[in-house]
């Protein structure tokens, strides 16, 4: 028996690989210290929530996966402090199943496990630690990624759920996309629903963009319109039943503790939120995809034929338009919810370049030949840079904007 059990694990830990064991570790151990600082962060205030989840005074959000994920780690404690130390757990889990499927998709578009390519595991750890590069509103006003579109975010429980599912529905669709499979939209399915009750932003970019090129690429197949048309169907449910319960359900803790208990909902007020917390809405984004678009502008005669560099593209766009486009209404439309989706969206931008980059690479015979890797992989260091020195402002100033 204890040696099935070591051996089991010895398996387990063989197959998420030393990066992914770096991963885990350095995501447990960055959270730890935030935490020890007591730097502001959503989670905390989403594991109050739980907590009054747990005492029963309001309802569990839709958004369930991280919260009920929290409260089986720490075996159905109701403290904060236990709950504090499973949130911990929790958010190291869903980075790996990030770094996971980041690197199950390197081995997808280069036909090569990690096994055969150990760079693939350590392109995937270096995604999951870049950020956008800071602007003069971080002098002037103190903040460093407020308000830019940054392809990593840490401060939020749901969004940190949300990420692994994202990741594998762009990848699972743009597979379709190329070669639609009889029984891919059952995959599809399955996702949506795991996106929508982790936090179901991105679903906004995926029913938006998809279907657009979906039709574009299969508009003369009916069968597979209907097919992988009919999840979004779904989707739209889902996100129906969700804003009831989060917007306009009495024990909802966004109408009784947010708002006062009073209902909210969604408002079109274009750029509002977002100019409070940038001075320099164009120059905000270009700070959060300077590497992605430095990438299609060197290449752009090779990637703008490629389907997979035009559908990361869109998503973006389709994401800064949905941040810039809606509001909350109510006493939370400060917190600008409308934007959590362009962080995934810019992570997808990054992945899509990179992957393109290190295609380069390969071709080179893995060296850097020419201006144009050189400038790359230079603003790509510079994303990376920017991101520990983040990390590091945050525990300093113990706060996340």
């Amino acid at each position: 028996m204890k040696k099935g059990f070591w051996f089991e694990g010895f398996w387990f830990a063989k197959r998420i690989g030393k990066t992914g064991l770096i991963c885990f570790g350095l995501t447990f151990l960055i959270y730890v210290l935030l935490f020890q600082r007591r730097v502001l962060l959503d989670i905390t205030a989403q594991v109050q929530t739980l907590v009054k989840v747990c005492h029963g005074e309001v309802a569990l959000p839709p958004t369930a996966m991280f919260y009920i994920s929290t409260w089986l780690v720490t075996f159905g404690q109701c403290e904060f402090f236990w709950l504090m130390g499973g949130a911990v757990v929790t958010l190291s889990v869903f980075g790996l199943a990030k770094f996971l499927i980041t690197r199950r998709i390197f081995e997808d578009y280069f036909g090569e496990t990690s096994d055969s390519n150990t760079a693939f595991g350590w392109l995937a750890l270096l995604l999951g630690f870049v950020c956008s590069l800071p602007t003069a509103d971080w002098w002037g006003r103190g903040y460093y990624i407020a308000g830019q579109p940054s392809p990593n975010y840490w401060m939020n429980g749901t969004l940190a759920a949300s990420y692994p599912f994202a990741i594998a529905l762009f990848w699972q669709s743009y597979r379709q996309l190329r070669q639609p499979s009889p029984n891919g939209w059952r995959w599809q399915l399955l996702l949506i629903v795991l996106l929508a009750v982790s936090k179901p932003s991105y679903l906004f970019v995926f029913g938006l963009v998809y279907p657009a090129f979906l039709i574009g690429n299969h508009f003369r197949n009916r069968r597979v319109l209907l097919t992988h048309l009919a999840p979004l169907a779904l989707a739209g449910l889902l996100l129906t039943v969700e804003y009831y319960l989060v917007f306009i359900h009495p024990q909802s803790v966004y109408v009784q503790d947010f708002n006062l208990g009073r209902t909210s909902g969604v408002v079109f007020r274009p750029l509002e939120v977002w100019r409070l917390y940038s001075s320099n809405i164009p120059l905000s984004i270009l700070a959060g995809v300077l590497f992605p678009l430095g990438v299609a502008v060197s290449y752009w005669s090779e990637l703008r034929s490629r389907l997979l560099f035009w559908y990361a593209w869109a998503g973006f766009g389709a994401a800064i338009a949905v941040s810039a486009a809606f509001m909350q209404t109510g006493e939370e439309y400060y917190n600008w919810s409308f934007r959590f989706q362009h962080y995934i969206a810019a992570y997808l931008l990054f992945l899509v370049s990179v992957l393109f980059v290190w295609e380069k690479i390969r071709l080179n015979g893995y060296r850097l030949r020419g201006g144009k890797l050189w400038w790359s992989v230079g603003v790509f260091a510079l994303h990376l840079g920017a991101g520990i020195v983040y990390l590091a402002k945050m525990w300093w100033t113990r706060s996340y904007y």
